[in-house]
């Protein structure tokens, strides 16, 4: 009988050892997750506060007026599908495709080439903001909230929002030549601004299927 007790003693002693190490070990495990969870709401908090910094730049947009008056408004010209003139754009000249579908995308200077997807649209040729920045070697941040990519280079900043044709670079305030638009997650531009933005000229080659950009020097 003494032994009987003796031994569920100390059963009862080696169960509230275990339960505590299990205790102990799933607080560790809890605290190293809420402090990992902290970490990342620092994080969204950050991402939050530069979308709607952004975000408020975009009250305006510029609008076709031809009267002269607003001296905001840059001078309204002829636009073409591959020069950025950085003015309001109108009578578009004809592009050398009117389809939407995949080309190729070269980088003359060292013979990099991609596949992208364009959408022709009011006499532009519309393509992914984010892919074709990257592809020419600036860096592309995207805030959802808000619909911006920001486009980073050495020499350049541009910040894009869908559905305006507001461009700003390095903090000042331009017309894209058409309005930018989101669809499949994606705000798709207008390849001049983002080419001529990062500084390379773009041409079309009709054999080849193909863009190619080369560095302006």
């Amino acid at each position: 009988m003494y032994k009987k007790i003796r031994l569920a003693v100390m059963l009862f002693f080696c169960g509230t050892l275990v339960d505590g190490s299990i205790v102990k070990a799933d607080d560790d495990h809890k605290n190293k997750y809420e402090d990992a969870y902290e970490d990342d709401e620092e994080e969204y908090e950050y991402d939050d506060d530069e979308d709607y910094y952004y975000e408020d730049l975009y009250e305006d947009e510029y609008e076709y007026d031809e009267s002269g008056d607003d001296d905001e408004l840059k001078t309204i010209e002829k636009g073409t599908w591959n020069i950025w003139t950085r003015n309001l754009a109108k009578n578009k000249e004809n592009l050398p495709f009117t389809d939407s579908k995949t080309v190729q995308l070269k980088i003359s200077t060292n013979n990099a080439i991609r596949d992208i997807y364009v959408i022709p649209k009011d006499g532009e040729f519309f393509v992914q903001g984010k892919v074709v920045s990257e592809f020419l070697g600036a860096k592309a941040s995207f805030y959802k909230t808000s619909r911006i990519l920001e486009v980073t280079s050495k020499e350049t900043k541009l910040l894009f929002r869908a559905n305006t044709n507001v461009v700003y670079e390095n903090n000042v305030k331009m017309p894209l030549p058409a309005i930018s638009f989101y669809i499949n997650e994606e705000i798709y531009l207008p390849l001049s601004a983002i080419v001529n933005g990062l500084g390379y000229v773009v041409e079309w080659q009709e054999r080849d299927n193909m863009f190619l950009c080369q560095k302006l020097s």
